[in-house]
């Protein structure tokens, strides 16, 4: 009997495929299992009683009457009183209409014309007429509009690349806000959630954007590694500062809350150090894996030391733009609050002591050394795993 022989008629993109759709069967199983939990374990305590108290979205049907005046310091902004009769657009009293009368001032000059949507805070308290006042526009339409802009754009510069990007980063928007959020809040340690979660957003959005080969995994093992070196340089930094977590501005109203949930106010800043460079970090991981593993396979006879100097030079551009980005990042969001202070009189010793200025240099040093580590890391990593490896990259 002539010898026969068997081969797979799966190709590697039918074998990708099948992967993929075991990872998306896996990250539905865990949105699913993330339901649950909080569907079971619901935020229950509250800094202030709400009961009462919705915000309901509400059209303006009328401008009965206005008495208007423009600020004469503050271009742009009006004072005065409006009476205005709205239509309910959701809520308990959805469709009803009721008047109201709404002041305008310098902080909250809520202009309202015939046709808009503004949301409404209603106070409908037992015994208690109910009471409505503006609270502010409706910008609905306004996120939707940039979030359809932000996908366009996505899918026109990057095709199929783009949407992954925008669904991955869906996906870490969900895991922080359904999963590191509550499990916070309800008393988990946020060292180990906030690096649960880092875990499971870079997995989710390598594989999503990458699909599943030996890049992926060492930008994922690299990426990892970068996570643990946030908390090392984290301990240093707020070791050398004096940082106890205790430091963050919120700190008086979270100590309320751990009293009652157990929240772990001392880690707090801690995590939101991991959230805030973990994209740097994933973006230095997966930028130098892909340069070095290109180098290896137009070049495979270069020896691993000379592949490892190479891939060195590439992360010194990497990271000259990355920590820039974290730092201006944090420099952008500080930007009023540092106007503010400037405003008082601030003396220069007087802020760089400041609890404020403490933890924004932690930020911003910690995410960036994570960065400049990532790189000989990710290096290491793909020496280890192309080089004398044939096969699929």
């Amino acid at each position: 009997m002539a010898n026969q022989t068997y081969t797979s008629n799966s190709s590697p993109a039918q074998k990708n495929r099948v992967m993929l759709i075991a990872v998306s069967l896996v990250f539905a199983s865990t949105v699913i299992v993330v339901f649950i939990i909080n569907h079971n374990n619901p935020i229950n305590y509250s800094l202030h009683n709400n009961s009462g108290i919705t915000y309901e979205k509400a059209s303006v049907t009328a401008v009965l009457e206005e008495n208007l005046t423009a600020d004469p310091d503050l271009p742009g902004q009006v004072l005065g009183m409006q009476k205005i009769r709205i239509k309910f657009k959701n809520g308990q009293e959805k469709g009803r209409e009721t008047e109201l009368e709404h002041s305008l001032f310098t902080t909250h000059s809520v202009l309202a014309r015939k046709g808009q949507s503004l949301v409404i805070r209603a106070e409908r308290l037992e015994d208690i007429d109910p009471y409505y006042s503006v609270y502010s526009y409706d910008r609905t339409p306004g996120w939707i509009l940039a979030i359809i802009i932000f996908t366009l754009f996505m899918l026109a510069v990057g095709r199929i690349k783009g949407l992954r990007s925008v669904l991955g980063l869906a996906a870490s928007l969900f895991f922080i806000v359904a999963l590191l959020l509550p499990s916070v809040y309800h008393g988990h340690s946020p060292v180990l959630m906030s690096m649960l979660t880092g875990i499971i957003i870079a997995t989710f959005s390598l594989i999503l954007l990458n699909g599943l080969s030996r890049r992926t995994f060492t930008a994922l093992a690299a990426t990892g590694a970068g996570i643990l070196l946030s908390g090392l340089f984290f301990g240093i930094v707020s070791s050398a500062m004096s940082l106890t977590g205790y430091d963050i501005t919120e700190a008086e109203e979270l100590i309320m809350v751990s009293r009652q949930t157990g929240l772990g106010i001392g880690q707090v800043l801690f995590a939101g150090i991991i959230i805030a460079s973990l994209g740097a970090v994933m973006d230095t991981t997966v930028s130098l894996t892909a340069a070095v593993y290109e180098i290896r396979e137009k070049k495979p006879e270069i020896a691993a030391g000379e592949l490892f100097i190479s891939g060195m030079n590439i992360g010194k551009d990497i990271i000259g733009a990355n920590c820039m980005t974290l730092i201006l990042a944090f420099a952008g969001s500080s930007f009023a609050t540092l106007l503010s202070l400037t405003a008082y009189g601030t003396q220069f010793d007087q802020l760089m002591s400041s609890n404020y200025i403490a933890v924004e240099i932690a930020y911003g040093v910690t995410g960036s050394l994570a960065v400049v580590a990532s790189v000989p890391v990710t290096a290491g990593l793909c020496i280890l795993k192309s080089v004398n490896k044939p096969g699929r990259a």
